[in-house]
């Protein structure tokens, strides 16, 4: 593992409720269940300093929808093979899970596990070099950064090599203002960005996180508000999904025709003769695309897709500004 730490501000005594430290690190068993929010929220990705107000008091929900945070054992998950020396698992809202490992000077990433809608679950293991996502004590205006490496294995790709940078930082301090007239002093917020790339069917793919997290120590060890933004970007196919979480409920709420077909379900995969989808996709446009980019039918979806006369393979579905992976058999 290959670590530059910065100290951009020397504290010469650290107050354990304005650090990050391994005692309010979350335990497991730790819990919250937070509120679905909009995902057009504003990341506010440049209000960073001391003494700042990140204003979310107008953010629109999804009516009666909440996501848990929570902290597992990583020993007992399915995919725990795939990160030795992981001991806790962080799942955000069932969709972004990292598998970690702390001590007295830091905390340490062995990798994570998604839902890419055009991959399905990714399993991104740095079992050759470890990311370093925060050091102890992670003060005020401290950050880290690091080079990290193992593979990236889906049921669409296969194990692929892949490598990345992150950069980690506490970049501010203040006020927190939710919804219902909720305002929190002394919050903390912790971002971070990383990158992994990864060569799949001859094409880089990027795997792009970044994570705001919004913490007031003296109410939970975990964050009372989260903007999770996972980008994957190629030559072949590009998504993009946000995931934003609330302690407080919002008190206005977004139609479904704001949501996108993020649960499409597509079925047999693997299929041989006919694919077809949920009920959602009833009337949308379509477009299947070969590994190459190129587009091999189209159309308007009715019923179910007849593919029989497509090669062996796999394939990528786009809908919606959405894009799904299936296997041709």
């Amino acid at each position: 593992m290959k670590t530059a730490l910065l100290l951009l501000a020397f504290l010469p005594i650290f107050n354990s409720a304005q650090v990050f430290d391994q005692s309010n690190e979350p335990a497991i068993g730790a819990l919250a269940s937070l509120h679905l929010c909009d995902s057009n929220a504003n990341h506010y990705a440049n209000v960073v300093g001391n003494n700042v107000t990140w204003d979310y008091s107008q953010l629109a929900g999804i009516f009666g929808v909440t996501k848990d945070i929570e902290v597992k054992d990583a020993s007992l998950d399915v995919n725990f093979a795939s990160f030795p020396g992981a001991t806790k698992m962080y799942d955000v809202g069932g969709t972004f899970q990292t598998f970690f490992s702390s001590n007295a000077v830091g905390r340490i990433s062995q990798g994570f596990v998604f839902n890419e809608v055009s991959l399905g679950a990714v399993i991104a293991s740095w079992t050759t070099n470890q990311e370093n996502i925060m050091s102890y004590p992670f003060a005020y205006s401290n950050s880290v950064s690091d080079q990290f490496s193992g593979d990236v294995n889906s049921t669409a790709t296969g194990i692929v090599p892949a490598t990345g940078t992150s950069f980690a930082t506490f970049d501010g301090k203040g006020t927190l203002l939710l919804p219902g007239n909720n305002t929190y002093n002394n919050v903390l917020r912790y971002h971070l960005k990383d990158s992994a790339t990864a060569l799949v069917f001859g094409t880089p793919v990027a795997f792009v996180r970044e994570a705001f997290e919004y913490y007031d120590l003296t109410l939970s060890n975990l964050p009372i508000f989260v903007v999770l933004a996972v980008d994957v970007n190629s030559a072949i196919f590009t998504n993009q999904s946000t995931l934003v979480l609330s302690k407080d409920m919002p008190t206005t709420f977004v139609g479904l025709e704001d949501v996108k077909l993020t649960n499409l379900k597509l079925y047999p995969n693997p299929t041989n003769a006919t694919l077809s989808l949920s009920s959602e996709a009833l009337g949308h446009s379509f477009n299947i695309i070969n590994p190459l980019g190129a587009t091999v039918a189209s159309g308007v979806y009715t019923e179910s897709l007849d593919v029989t006369n497509l090669e062996n393979g796999v394939y990528f579905l786009q809908m919606d500004q959405q894009v799904f992976s299936f296997v041709k058999n």
